[in-house]
């Protein structure tokens, strides 16, 4: 299946791939060609760079979806019937709009924000931003009406922490420690379980590692998330129903770097081990538009031709008048230079494509000249991603 459609019928992409190989950008890409297939899209996206938000034309990248304005792109005669929002888990700040959208309650908001412990929690808890970005999946795609949300994970290994996190979480709050620390009566505090559970002992061991202050704190924070528990745990295993359905592809970003190569099989062996196939595998930047004329074709070796009088064969996009020999022969060093990386390129993309499913669509994207920071760039990437 190619990728343009992947984006017109599925509900959810999730770009996983190493670091700095350009898989945000390729994120928001992949939600501005939904945008232009007439779909309502999202891209949710754990990088703060201030590069992504400029590229969306954006003021500020945070936790509310902000609206992409297209409009100067239809302007220019871009088809775009759709629309694009975008949004970025920022861990504190989408805990926060998470309780704020599920307590209960004024007063239990209140206990939850303003205790010291869920700030830590939010703040530095191990794989919490993995957490927090299945509670922002579950909003976007239960509780928006948005066609279609392209999900970019943090780089390499941490990516596939969100298909762990969901039944991580429903396990640990099913835990037997947290049975023992919640309460099983509304009417019942968590402080009097554990007088009556573990006694004064229990009391008195918590209260000298974390000392009385803290562990009042430890035991509001759980009394008051008793009440959001069951929501938590059936939250997570809708995500995790989520990422494995038939409507959710997995599109693999990396490049044509032996590093990131690397990194790539891993995600994808471990990918496979999880019963998950990867859809589509993009490699970014990964060779050298030598022919201007045709920047979508992939050249790794020239025919042997002599400068003199060859000038509309090495450089066609050049007018007259003509280019003296000697420039020629650097232009062609230039070419052949190209074509050499092009072909270590090309090995090391052989050598990844080997072992992928043949149903697996293979994408490869040139070196642009510059750094994407606008939409009209944006709009060039989609142009490469749709056409492939």
């Amino acid at each position: 299946m190619s990728l343009a459609e992947l984006v017109r019928e599925r509900s959810l992409i999730v770009c996983v791939g190493p670091g700095g190989v350009g898989k945000t950008t390729t994120s928001a890409a992949i939600a501005l060609a939904g945008a232009y297939a007439g779909r309502k899209a999202l891209v949710l996206t754990i990088d703060p760079a201030r590069r992504l938000a400029d590229a969306l034309g954006l003021a500020a990248l945070d936790d509310d979806a902000r609206p992409v304005d297209l409009d100067a792109l239809r302007a220019r005669g871009a088809d775009a019937n759709g629309s694009l929002d975008a949004a970025m888990v920022d861990t504190a700040r989408s805990y926060a709009s998470l309780i704020e959208r599920l307590a209960p309650d004024p007063a239990t908001k209140a206990r939850i924000l303003e205790n010291r412990v869920f700030d830590a929690v939010s703040r530095s808890m191990a794989r919490s931003h993995a957490y927090v970005a299945m509670e922002r999946l579950y909003d976007a795609m239960v509780n928006r009406d948005y066609d279609l949300v392209v999900l970019d994970t943090p780089p390499a290994r941490n990516a596939l922490e969100i298909l762990d996190a969901p039944h991580q979480l429903a396990r640990f709050l099913d835990g037997r420690i947290v049975e023992w620390l919640l309460p099983s009566e509304p009417r019942r505090g968590v402080k009097e379980r554990l007088l009556a559970v573990g006694g004064d002992v229990a009391k008195k061991l918590l209260g000298l590692i974390t000392g009385d202050k803290l562990l009042s704190e430890i035991v509001g924070f759980l009394d008051a998330f008793a009440s959001l528990r069951q929501g938590f745990i059936d939250r997570a295993h809708t995500v995790d129903t989520l990422l494995r359905a038939e409507k959710t592809a997995f599109v693999l970003v990396s490049s044509a770097s032996p590093a990131s190569a690397d990194d790539a099989a891993w995600l994808r062996h471990d990918l496979e081990r999880r019963k998950v196939p990867v859809d589509a595998i993009i490699f970014n930047q990964s060779y050298v538009p030598v022919d201007p004329r045709a920047p979508q074709r992939r050249i790794s070796r020239l025919s042997a031709v002599v400068p003199e009088g060859a000038w509309s064969r090495i450089a066609p996009h050049l007018v007259e008048p003509k280019p003296p020999p000697e420039m020629l022969e650097r232009l062609r060093g230039m070419r052949v230079e190209a074509c050499r990386e092009n072909a270590r390129h090309e090995a090391i993309i052989a050598g990844v494509e080997a072992e992928l499913d043949p149903g697996c669509k293979r994408i490869v994207i040139p070196r642009f000249g510059d750094e994407i920071r606008e939409l009209e760039g944006l709009l060039r990437l989609v142009e490469f991603l749709v056409r492939a």
